[in-house]
């Protein structure tokens, strides 16, 4: 290469700034703005959610070029300063957080500009590090030739400190370099049950085993039990175990424990084994004067673990470890590459390197902070302070005592108080306490945490932010009382109950679950059931972990949105409203301004809009219900205005066939698809029949309530699409049109044109998105809901045992008693979990959904097709195969339910036994099986007869003494396997059809041993 070639550097070609003085102004600014902010943090909420608005800011894709600091400062400033985790505040006191201080910071701003490696090497960010480490022997007793290090926390100190444990407890090198397979016993630890969790990682990471970490109990104060521990210790050696370390505590987490320190050590001394102190967040403490004397013997221990970044006060994150054996230390970490070699003197001296004492050759040098800290502020305020709030801690405890309503679960030893309000309901009691803390945090006015002592759920309130007075402790205990009355009001005490409750209420007995088999009679469950095959979107569904998370978080809002509201009504109202809204964009009808009415079912929406049509329709009603062979079983009392079951989703008890009250005679005609002798009419068949009827009931003077059929049970529709448009230009002004999608298997373009035409939409969440059974939604008009609000007459009366005041929407002030009636939780539930699996499935690009769809649903055709007692019902090529004449190319147009018939050498089963055939299908049969199969059963047929298989419901076929069962594509099947990107995605749908092969074997496997 030439000279010329040599690549040339220029001025701006660094990373530093041109201008300097510009830093400088901007430096201050950033540096006025933290100050700012931690002067006037009592001002503030203790924490704030983060709306979706600044998430949606703060994700942008990787910056390729610069933006000025102007914008950094305003982006720093408005996104990101009033969303921390809250832990500067005076009222945070949650888990164990430290409040920090504006020393540390400077140190670590300082740390920043030096930009020093602690790993090594002679500079001086190593002699401060030794400094610091010098001044915890001090503290805690250590000997001068002990070693240590800082790290980011206890628990990666107490990782280390394990693994030096580990390598003296095995043969020399073993550990180190042939791993604990090559070690022949079995290496045991213990703790108590009260010991942070970040021990039972260690023993994960450093390949010994959750199990082999022996949790012993604890005493009345919550301490370790040094008698159950000396005899855990002592059967695990009779089982030729070795036992080889014990963490002892200054300080649990859960409640401010303190161990027998001193007890421990002298068991550990008899028994030979390591003793590891956890003073993760007490350390603080040895600074102080009233439990100095807890630390006296800690020195013995072989290593202790602690934490500057919590009651140190020290910014996170820092926590050092000490070592009694620093030659066990050294061996266990030290080993070095020729690049690391050291020397004597120079940048490569300084030995002996902190790499050497860890896992990490790369270490911020977190030693400045500290070192800031502890200078600035002097060890004697610091203990002063950790006094302080122990103090603070049993003042607040004689408070809670002298409540009857609040009670202390544990006995408070240092800085945390475990107590929990007396909810007088005991079933809800854990759950009022959750909500209570929950709500403080929402609010901003604390941020207390939860745990559990003795099984019961408490308020834990760790004292740790150096700003924290008394008065702080005091107004939160004000705060948890006064909304505990609140709460405490009958309208938001089911808001408590766990969402599962809700999914199974506000629709009827067919949602509530069997105790004996954990489903409903639909034979799902309102919570996950993973090892479940699920094609049961014809039918229902049960809840996906996905979608039952979107709804679990969604009773909470409700929950702490009713809390703060003067009247509830608002707030569900507004929560319904936003529903409705949710609904309206994802199917992308949001622009058309239609107003969408909430139901527990599509039966209930199909009463709601007959109610509005009785109410501005001056002309008889009668409803001609399309494909009535294959609908509900309400549908001919909902059309005709009449109640179809005894009681009501809201809970109120009517006559089942009877009019609602204030509902007119409705009369009723159903168009079938089948004729009597079972056969499937044809399309043009079904067209003609129900185009003469139209005409003819017209004719006689009627108003036709047209209930044309979207999509069918069995995948059908009627009137075909071009019948339906002729109707509608015809009869437009003497017929209202009422589309059932309930399936929901219709896309954006159909749907519009529906509403654009004046069609009234019905839809669940519960079909073909796979939400809860018992969402249903009617989607109106703009003009036609606009005609009702306008129309003077009140609805019928009786309109208001199916729709809470919450609903009415815009036909509040036509339904006076519907403010009476109490709002369906489980209704907006199970719509806020349909509308996450909604969001999901249109989160995957189209084209690989319809890809999806087709490979899925061709599978299955195939699948059944080949199957020996299985006959499809639809044939490719045949009438109702797939609809051509729809807008949409993806849902509207395929076929996504697969029904077949059943058959053995005597021929079609019966409904009867393809009803028990259904139900045998979604039950683990091994049992059953075991005891018909005359040899042992094989694993194969023990996997088969063991899967739950979960498929739609059997549809009677008119005519015929059968039934269908049906295999059902749903969004769930095509969202779950999108992982945001189209590498391996249709290889993993695929494996949706080893799936559909199982249920279709324990079909086989069924009939082959005459179970039904």
């Amino acid at each position: 290469m030439s000279d010329s070639d040599t690549p040339r550097s220029s001025a701006g070609d660094d990373l530093d700034p041109q201008d300097w003085d510009t830093l400088r102004e901007h430096w201050r600014r950033f540096v006025d703005l933290g100050v700012t902010h931690l002067e006037g943090i009592r001002g503030q909420p203790v924490w704030r959610p983060i709306p979706e608005q600044t998430l949606h800011l703060l994700a942008r894709d990787l910056p390729k070029t610069p933006v000025s600091l102007e914008t950094l400062y305003q982006e720093f400033s408005k996104l990101c300063l009033p969303y921390g985790n809250g832990n500067t505040h005076p009222s945070f006191f949650g888990w164990v957080h430290g409040g920090g201080n504006v020393y540390g910071a400077i140190g670590e701003m300082c740390a920043a500009f030096m930009n020093s490696n602690a790993g090594g090497r002679d500079h001086v960010a190593i002699h401060i590090e030794r400094q610091v480490l010098r001044w915890c022997r001090e503290l805690f007793g250590y000997p001068a030739d002990s070693s240590g290090l800082l790290t980011s926390g206890t628990s990666m100190a107490t990782l280390i400190a394990l693994a030096v444990a580990r390598e003296r407890a095995c043969q020399p090198h073993v550990a180190k370099t042939q791993g604990l397979k090559a070690f022949p016993h079995a290496l045991t630890g213990y703790c108590s049950q009260e010991c942070h969790h970040s021990v039972a990682k260690a023993f994960q990471l450093l390949g010994l085993g959750e199990d082999a970490l022996r949790v012993v109990s604890v005493d009345e104060s919550h301490g370790i039990h040094v008698p159950s521990l000396a005899a855990r210790i002592a059967e695990d050696r009779e089982q030729g175990h070795v036992p080889f370390v014990v963490i002892t505590t200054i300080g649990t987490v859960n409640t401010g424990a303190i161990d027998d320190v001193p007890a421990v050590l002298d068991l550990c001394q008899q028994e030979g084994l390591w003793v590891h102190v956890d003073a993760a967040f007490a350390g603080a403490l040895a600074l102080g004067k009233k439990y100095r004397h807890c630390f006296d013997q800690v020195g013995q221990a072989d290593s202790i673990a602690f934490d500057f970044h919590k009651w140190f006060q020290v910014p996170y994150s820092v926590g050092g470890l000490l070592v009694r054996d620093a030659q066990a230390h050294m061996h266990t970490f030290g080993s070095r590459k020729d690049y690391l070699a050291t020397e004597s003197i120079g940048l490569a001296g300084g030995q002996p390197w902190f790499c050497d004492f860890g896992p990490e050759l790369s270490r911020s040098s977190l030693a400045i902070k500290v070192w800031f800290t502890l200078r600035a502020l002097g060890g004697e305020r610091i203990g002063a302070m950790a006094d302080r709030h122990c103090d603070f801690a049993a003042g607040l405890a004689r408070r809670i005592e002298d409540n009857p309503d609040l009670e202390l679960l544990a006995p408070v030893r240092t800085n945390i108080v475990c107590f929990r309000y007396l909810h007088p309901d005991e079933e809800l009691r854990d759950a009022f306490n959750r909500a209570l803390v929950s709500h403080l945090q929402f609010t901003g006015r604390a941020a207390p945490s939860t745990t559990r002592i003795n099984g019961s759920l408490a308020i834990r309130i760790a004292i740790v932010n150096h700003r924290t007075r008394m008065e702080d402790l005091d107004r939160m205990v004000d705060d948890v009382i006064t909304l505990a009355s609140h709460l405490s009001q009958p309208s938001l005490t089911d808001l408590l109950r766990p969402t599962h409750w809700h999914l199974m209420h506000g629709g009827d007995a067919r949602l509530l679950v069997d105790p004996a088999t954990g489903l409903n009679r639909y034979g799902c469950a309102p919570f996950l059931r993973e090892h479940a095959y699920t094609f049961a979107s014809s039918t229902a569904t049960s809840v996906s972990g996905h979608a039952y998370e979107h709804a679990d978080i969604d009773r909470q809002k409700l929950l702490h949105a009713a809390w703060e509201a003067d009247a509830f009504l608002d707030v569900a109202r507004e929560h319904a409203q936003g529903l409705c809204g949710d609904i309206a964009r994802i199917l992308g009808i949001h622009d058309l301004a239609p107003e969408i009415r909430l139901s527990p079912s599509g039966t209930d929406s199909q009463l709601h809009v007959m109610a509005a049509l009785a109410t501005i329709v001056d002309r008889p009603l009668i409803s001609l219900v399309c494909a009535a062979d294959e609908t509900g079983s309400g549908t001919p009392f909902s059309v005709t205005g009449r109640h179809f079951d005894a009681t009501t989703a809201l809970g109120a008890k009517v006559p089942k066939g009877e009019p609602l009250r204030g509902m007119p005679y409705i009369g009723f005609h159903g168009e079938p698809l089948h004729d009597a002798t079972g056969r499937l009419r044809g399309i043009d068949e079904v067209d003609g029949a129900i185009e003469q009827k139209v005409a003819k009931l017209i004719q006689d003077g009627q108003h036709v309530v047209l209930h044309a059929m979207d999509y069918s049970k069995l995948g059908c529709w009627s009137p075909s699409r071009h019948a339906l448009e002729r109707l509608h230009d015809r009869f437009g002004a003497h017929m209202t049109v009422i589309v059932d999608a309930c399936q929901l298997r219709i896309d954006q373009e159909d749907l519009r044109q529906h509403l654009a035409k004046g069609f009234i939409v019905l839809v669940t969440g519960s079909k073909f998105f796979t939400g809860p059974p018992f969402s249903g939604a009617a989607i109106f008009p703009r003009a036609f809901d606009q005609r009702l609000r306008e129309d003077g007459r009140d609805l019928p009366a009786g309109v208001a045992d199916y729709l809470p005041g919450a609903d009415l929407g815009s036909w509040h002030g036509k339904l006076a008693e519907a403010t009476n009636r109490p709002f369906n939780s489980g209704a907006y539930l199970r719509w806020r979990a349909a509308l996450a699996e909604m969001q999901r499935y249109y989160s995957v690009p189209v084209e690989y959904r319809c890809q999806a769809l087709d490979s899925l649903c061709a599978g299955v055709i195939e699948a059944v097709g080949r199957h020996p007692f299985l006959e499809l019902l639809f044939l490719e090529g045949e009438s109702y195969f797939e609809r051509t004449q729809w807008l949409g190319r993806e849902l509207s147009s395929r076929r996504t339910i697969i029904p077949f018939l059943i058959r053995d050498e005597a021929g079609y089963l019966a409904e009867s036994r393809v009803k028990c055939l259904y139900e045998l299908l979604n039950r683990d049969l091994t049992m059953m099986l075991s005891d018909q199969m005359p040899h042992k059963m094989g694993p194969e047929a023990h996997a088969i007869a063991a899967q739950a298989c979960h498929i739609g419901q059997p549809v009677k076929i008119a005519g015929r003494n059968t039934a269908a069962l049906r295999i059902s594509m749903g969004a769930r099947a095509v969202a779950e396997h999108w992982q945001g990107h189209p590498q391996g995605y249709l290889q993993s749908v695929a494996g949706e059809l080893k799936q559909v092969e199982m249920i279709l074997r324990k079909i086989g496997l069924c009939l082959e041993y005459r179970l039904c």
